[in-house]
């Protein structure tokens, strides 16, 4: 049934590449300028880091090399997240004294999960690159599955009144922000501050590992385990995403999978669809577009998963 299922659609992408001349480098570029342009305006509406769609999209419905794909994938987490903070960090809405302490964590198994990808693909050669799109489409699934729960997170948590975290205290990283939706200021304390770091150790790792950016990841470990009103988490999540994935896109670059002529184009269009995601938000139903997005995930979860297989199982 795999065998079947496989063979016609690379019959069906062969088709369509014959048809819209994918071998010509001008074309292709066109293509990824254009279909980056969508992905960035549907993340945005959906609430969700480029990279996390982006990577998934590319390594299941394109021949692209995973690596490449990796590494162009951080890029626009990157570039997103930086865009994306400056605001934030201008009205004291992110908490850059807890951004720089999860940072450390997150930026240095970052590398490492970027050292350790770039390694499986290296040394296992197809087996390792079918290892990285099986290991990615259980990830998307996953994460496919925290969006639809997504409404468990809480715009204002409550610390319990007994929870006391010395490292936070010593730290200073209880803080406040003026709430322009409640017209006054809110008070937060951080807490769990070491489950916190240990889940970002495991967030960097995946993060640098497959390219996707980690928003998804950060947002529900500061909202849900550390306390921090939702806006806050997601604010400082973004300072911090722009800071441990521009140290891990330095592993692809050294490790030679960054090529400018493919990455600009990707760049570009994710920033332009941003853009006008944007600016559309307040006409269009985000919920929609975010379960739009969940299916397309599964599909590429799915097809991710497809893909490697058969390698794996050593069928081919």
């Amino acid at each position: 049934m795999i065998d079947l299922i496989t063979i016609s659609f690379k019959d069906l992408l062969v088709t369509i590449s014959q048809i819209l001349n994918l071998h010509n480098p001008v074309v292709f570029l066109l293509l990824m300028f254009l279909a980056c342009i969508l992905i960035g305006f549907v993340a945005v509406l959906a609430g969700v880091g480029g990279g996390v769609l982006f990577t998934p999209l590319m390594m299941a419905f394109t021949t692209v090399n995973p690596d490449i794909v990796r590494a162009t994938g951080l890029a626009i987490a990157t570039m997103s997240s930086l865009m994306s903070s400056k605001p934030y960090l201008s009205r004291n809405i992110a908490n850059f004294r807890l951004a720089l302490f999860s940072a450390i964590p997150y930026t240095i198994f970052a590398i490492i999960g970027s050292i350790i990808g770039l390694h499986i693909t290296a040394v296992l050669g197809n087996l390792g690159k079918n290892l990285i799109r099986f290991s990615l489409g259980i990830l998307v699934l996953f994460i496919a599955l925290l969006f639809v729960i997504k409404g468990k997170r809480v715009e204002w948590p409550n610390a319990p009144e007994n929870k006391h975290d010395a490292l936070a205290n010593t730290l200073g990283l209880d803080a406040q922000y003026f709430e322009v939706s409640l017209n006054r200021t809110v008070m937060y304390k951080v807490v769990n501050t070491q489950w916190g770091m240990l889940c970002f150790v495991g967030v960097g790792l995946v993060s640098g590992m497959f390219g996707l950016g980690a928003g998804w990841a950060m947002v529900p470990v500061y909202n849900l385990v550390m306390y921090l009103p939702l806006k806050v988490a997601s604010a400082t999540s973004l300072t911090v995403i722009g800071i441990g994935d521009t140290a891990a896109m330095w592993v692809y670059i050294n490790g030679g999978a960054m090529i400018p002529l493919f990455v600009i184009p990707c760049l570009l269009g994710v920033v332009i669809g941003a853009q006008v995601g944007t600016r559309m938000m307040p006409k269009l139903k985000a919920g929609i577009i975010r379960w739009v997005v969940i299916a397309v995930m599964i599909i590429a979860g799915l097809r991710l998963i497809q893909q490697a297989l058969p390698t794996i199982m050593g069928v081919i």
